[in-house]
């Protein structure tokens, strides 16, 4: 239970209806598709906030987590506040999570019984948990969401799906995959990481509205598959994030190593 949960944390910081059937695609067209999307991630990554609804799933020796959440993200201050339901090994709990950086807090039942008087937050330092298993999570969480979408930039083989209603925003269905020799390289060294198809729905305004990938990541002899769906509104409206102070933190980092070994 502990390890399936863990997973399910760390899915959220690393997510229609209609559509038509896939389209025969020249490759002007391909190549037309795969500047729309180019062009979307630039100008979604370029935007000062978003709000965000994600649903995923992660794996790790035959050991299944899910997480169902909501919340935003300044892109100014890399900060963000969430709320999420994980699943895991059949039980079901709510969780808040606040984002700063590479540091995540975490607040549920679950997590913070017995805690010492006044304390109610666990933090996690992500960044000194990745270094201690030869990882540099900075290359994925020292930024924004949907900065994160730079990624988009490495993906060839770009199809048109068809038309879709994301949130009630007209968009279009684009599939792709990602080319890992184009990754930035602290992406790319990032543990072997292996790509599923990548799927982006952009909106009529530019912006992307729903991303999902799969990403199998290999360390120690030991697989992570993480599938998630993100999707994206209101962007540049105004975000309030309030960090939980130390006087009501226990750090937890160390017994988060301890989990997933």
């Amino acid at each position: 239970m502990r390890r399936a949960a863990v997973l399910a944390i760390l899915v959220l910081p690393l997510a229609a209806c209609g559509g038509s059937g896939k389209k025969s695609l020249t490759a002007a067209d391909s190549a037309s598709s795969a500047s729309s999307v180019k062009q979307a991630a630039v100008k979604t990554a370029q935007s000062a906030s978003e709000h965000m609804v994600v649903t995923g799933t992660a794996t790790v020796g035959g050991t299944s987590a899910t997480i169902n959440g909501s919340g935003d993200f300044d892109n100014r201050t890399l900060q963000g506040a969430f709320k999420a339901t994980l699943g895991a090994a059949g039980i079901n709990f709510d969780m808040d999570e606040v984002v700063d950086g590479t540091t995540l807090y975490v607040r549920s039942p679950l997590f913070t019984k017995g805690l010492a008087a006044g304390k109610s937050w666990v933090k996690l330092d992500l960044q000194k948990f990745g270094k201690a298993r030869g990882v540099d999570f900075s290359a994925l969480l020292a930024r924004s969401p949907v900065q994160a979408l730079a990624q988009l930039e490495a993906v060839d083989g770009v199809t048109s799906v068809g038309e879709e209603t994301i949130g009630g925003v007209p968009t279009t269905h684009y599939r792709g995959r990602v080319d890992v020799n184009k990754l930035p390289q602290k992406i790319k060294a990032l543990t072997n990481a292996k790509y599923g198809p990548v799927e982006i729905w952009i909106g009529r305004d530019g912006f992307v509205h729903r991303y999902r990938m799969t990403t199998t990541i290999s360390q120690s002899g030991q697989s992570v598959t993480t599938a998630t769906t993100v999707d994206f509104s209101k962007y540049g409206e105004s975000v309030t994030v309030n960090v939980p102070p130390a006087s009501a933190t226990v750090d937890g980092t160390n017994a988060l190593e301890g989990s997933t070994s």
